[in-house]
């Protein structure tokens, strides 16, 4: 039950941490460089009430899966904002969430779950995921190639966030859930610094208004939650399983976009929009069947 308990807690967690990104006016790699210093900082705090939450990590080398983890998330990320700049949280989430069937396959391929996983189902829900995307691509004003581009990037980035889930079920089964997540985070931090200062952008960084800053860094803190707790279900459930139950931030994160943000004009594209929100359903009920 607390496995169901804390997958559910980590989907809403996954809607809240790209909130701030609607509020702040910095680049992409930026604002992912404070959002990945906000989620290091607020690990290592985790970290330090070791005694208090009273848990036993082994450090060994499997450590370096959760380097290369951070790598492929980084840039995954850096895709995923740059996705929501130019189709908005609701288009850009749908497209997003295809890692969840990536994550399974990859579940499927090097965790070996097929004991616990249907491929039919999993590639039945990966159609539905597909075609709720398209019903959320409503044109409003936008150029036809910024479409493509951020149909192409927020893909690109269910590609990467699919591999790390899948890698990071590895890390939690080998390691645990604290001295990866510090790691983990380390490593996106790591990464978008390096790339900052070899493309000559680290002035960006300094010259950034307290109020971006500020915003990107509590989207490090909110995404320490939703780590925090997809790692922890991790514990009680299969990858597949508990991923599928994550996917439930999908649901979230469109009604944020819609009715808060009024990305899409819901009055005028309400049939499209609610076979959007029906083919979101059905695409988490059959990733829900394809575990057997």
């Amino acid at each position: 039950m607390l496995g169901y308990l804390f997958a559910v807690i980590s989907s809403l967690f996954y809607s809240l941490y790209v909130v701030p990104r609607k509020l702040s006016k910095l680049s992409p790699v930026i604002f992912s460089f404070f959002m990945a210093a906000g989620y290091g900082i607020s690990a290592i705090v985790l970290y330090l009430f070791q005694p208090l939450l009273n848990f036993h990590e082994t450090v060994s080398a499997a450590l370096w899966v959760a380097v290369l983890a951070g790598i492929i998330w980084a840039a995954a990320f850096v895709c995923f904002v740059s996705a929501i700049d130019a189709l908005g949280l609701a288009r850009s989430n749908q497209w997003k969430n295809l890692q969840g069937p990536v994550a399974i396959f990859l579940s499927l391929l090097f965790l070996g779950e097929f004991a616990a996983i249907n491929p039919f189902f999993a590639i039945l829900a990966a159609l539905a995921i597909f075609l709720s995307a398209v019903c959320f691509t409503i044109p409003s004003g936008h150029q036809k190639h910024i479409i493509i581009r951020g149909v192409a990037l927020a893909s690109l980035s269910a590609l990467g966030f699919g591999t790390v889930a899948v890698l990071q079920k590895y890390l939690t089964s080998t390691i645990g859930v604290y001295s990866v997540q510090v790691v983990f985070s380390f490593s996106i931090a790591t990464s978008l610094a390096w790339y900052l200062f070899l493309s000559k952008k680290l002035g960006g960084v300094r010259t950034s208004s307290k109020k971006d800053t500020v915003l990107g860094l509590c989207a490090g803190v909110l995404y320490l939650g939703a780590s925090l707790f997809q790692l922890l279900s991790y514990t009680y459930l299969a990858a597949s399983i508990a991923f599928t139950i994550i996917q439930l931030n999908t649901l979230w994160t469109v009604f944020i976009g819609i009715f808060i943000f009024k990305e899409i004009n819901f009055g005028k594209h309400y049939q499209r929009v609610s076979m959007g929100f029906l083919l979101t359903i059905v695409g988490i009920i059959l990733l829900a069947f394809a575990r057997k």
